[in-house]
């Protein structure tokens, strides 16, 4: 049997985000006075670079903010983690995915401290055989992706997501991609060749690219 390795993408894939993370960026920013920001343009922040999610954020933002978002930011998101959720069905998804025998992988922009937090509040910590962070010294996801495929060194593999920035680091690494038009950027999975309208429409689209 092949080693077979679906990895996915954190935010607008597995967890509904916007839950946790927008409440607690509104706080940051009546904690250091900057205009409070509606919903919608903090979640087109996500999965982005620390640079746009500061300018989605903290418009005109300085080294005060940069130093509190990075220092307190995730102290600030925890105290709202009992909301977090992750999109209906994805827990059965990755228990039907291990029945299968594949192995499952989160590879997120974020820092290790925040995949294991957000992880491990929407139920998936168990369900999950590999975490990878955007690590210092990388610029791009594909980077962090190629990474985990060296370590893991799977017979095929598949990434899955919600931007351009996961399809991007899919052709990076060549290996197929399946679009998440449920997440957070539905308008960036319109043109790509699969893609699901729904978290149910993944195992499906996964056995069909890499299954046996």
């Amino acid at each position: 049997m092949s080693k077979k390795l679906a990895v996915f993408d954190l935010d607008g894939t597995l967890s509904r985000t916007e839950l946790f993370s927008v409440p607690a960026a509104q706080e940051m920013e009546r904690k250091l006075g900057y205009p409070v920001q509606d919903a919608s343009r903090i979640i087109a922040s996500f999965g982005t670079n620390y640079e746009e999610t500061m300018d989605a954020i903290f418009p005109g933002w300085d080294q005060q903010a940069y130093d509190y978002y990075f220092s307190h930011g995730g102290e600030v998101q925890a105290k709202y983690l009992d909301r977090a959720k992750p999109f209906n069905g994805i827990p059965e998804i990755m228990d039907r995915l291990h029945a299968l025998g594949y192995e499952t992988a989160v590879c997120s922009n974020s820092n290790i401290r925040y995949i294991k937090m957000c992880v491990e509040a929407i139920g998936l910590m168990d369900k999950m055989d590999y975490l990878q962070e955007l690590e210092a010294g990388m610029d791009n996801k594909g980077q962090s992706l190629g990474k985990l495929l060296n370590m893991v060194s799977p017979d095929k593999a598949v990434m899955i997501g919600d931007t351009l920035l996961d399809y991007q680091a899919a052709v990076d690494n060549q290996i197929p991609f399946i679009g998440c038009a449920y997440g957070f950027r539905p308008y960036e999975m319109e043109k790509v060749a699969h893609a699901a309208k729904s978290p149910g429409e993944l195992l499906q689209l996964i056995e069909a690219l890499i299954g046996e």
